[in-house]
């Protein structure tokens, strides 16, 4: 039996943070809604002293599980809700209800039955369901990383033959090199989707097991898009930016901004080694691109709702978080050089961006308190 669906956009924006969010925004096109309002995150940057992570509403940090707590998962979205990671056999005697009318809701499904696993997948798709689900790029013989590199990835599945033993399914998440969209062997992928995915390093204890990782995603029939709940990502926003609001007991916004510029300077007086090598010109030269698509991402946002908000002040919003965004990136270029060239002189160009960020970011939380 043939199963596709043709009618599943093809999502990509250079502004989204992550493989999830691209496939996530293909289905919620499917479904009729607008991802740049359904995952609009708050404004929001987190830094933690102690190990150096950095966030935007959550931290960037190695993960050996795709297991996630609810209090993990629900950290940035006012319009989505994510229940905890569950193991899809013990879940499925039990109705998937949804928890909250005012949210869309994706359900985040582990199975370590592979065969339990795919008969899910096939009876998503064969009720015009496209999935997203995760596997290990090692074995998806279209991306760079085939045979060489192992990375868990997201990608959008649209039907299968099952005769022929094909999945047919499209990843065009770009910014990791993925622009595929056609059919691979269901025994390949299945594979990519069982992997124990080690993670960099050559370590083989630290692994990544992918377990079948898949997302089901859903929302009330009464769901719509409030005014009052466009406002409170600006509310939210507004909070988090000023440090008014701690998320999973970290400060947030302009004080952790101030934070990480005074941990940058107190470097400056150690020593240069590998870790810290590997800290500015690998972590901090990617996660400051991320925070640097947030801004944009934001922008973003403010343009989509900009009916209910004041013209000028949609208009110095966007220019404001787009320079903001220019100087993230900046400040990910210094990263990188500083990282090649083993020069914490150079902490003083990045310190200097970051002065600029905070007098851009704190003008955005006044305009956008101006909105409320």
């Amino acid at each position: 039996m043939i199963k596709q669906m043709s009618d599943v956009p093809r999502y990509f924006e250079p502004y989204v943070n992550d493989c999830f969010h691209n496939a996530y925004s293909a289905v919620l096109l499917h479904m009729g809604m607008n991802p740049n309002i359904i995952l609009a995150d708050y404004l929001s940057f987190m830094y933690d002293c102690k190990n150096r992570h950095i966030g935007v509403n959550y931290f960037y940090r190695p993960n050996t599980t795709v297991e996630f707590t609810e209090d993990e998962l629900n950290t940035s979205l006012e319009f989505v809700y994510l229940p905890q990671t569950t193991l899809y056999s013990k879940a499925v005697a039990k109705k998937a209800d949804i928890r909250y009318k005012d949210r869309v809701q994706i359900n985040m499904f582990i199975e370590d039955n592979p065969d339990v696993a795919y008969q899910r997948l096939k009876e998503m798709l064969d009720n015009g369901i496209p999935v997203v689900a995760a596997v290990d790029l090692f074995y998806m013989k279209y991306h760079r990383a085939y045979g060489k590199e192992h990375g868990l990835h997201c990608v959008v599945f649209t039907g299968y033959n099952e005769e022929e033993g094909l999945f047919h399914l499209f990843d065009k998440y770009k910014l990791s090199s993925s622009d595929f969209d056609g059919i691979l062997p269901i025994d390949e992928v299945n594979l990519g989707r069982t992997s124990d995915n080690p993670l960099p390093g050559g370590n083989e204890t630290q692994k990544r097991p992918v377990r079948n990782l898949w997302m089901e995603i859903s929302s009330d029939k009464d769901f719509k898009v409030t005014e009052e709940k466009l406002l409170n990502v600006i509310r939210e926003s507004c909070l988090r930016m000023r440090g008014q609001k701690e998320v999973l007991g970290h400060k947030c916004g302009l004080e952790a901004i101030e934070l990480f510029t005074k941990s940058l300077l107190e470097m400056k007086n150690e020593k240069i080694d590998d870790e810290k090598v590997y800290w500015f010109r690998v972590y901090l030269n990617g996660t400051l691109k991320n925070i640097s698509r947030s801004r944009k991402r934001f922008a973003v946002f403010i343009n989509e709702i900009s009916s209910i908000l004041p013209q000028q002040t949609v208009s110095d919003l966007c220019v404001s978080l787009n320079e903001s965004s220019k100087h993230w990136d900046i400040c990910s270029s210094i990263a990188l050089k500083l990282g090649i060239r083993k020069s914490l002189d150079m902490i003083d160009d990045l310190v200097n961006q970051l002065d600029i960020i905070r007098e851009l970011e704190n003008s955005i939380a006044e305009r956008l308190e101006d909105c409320l």
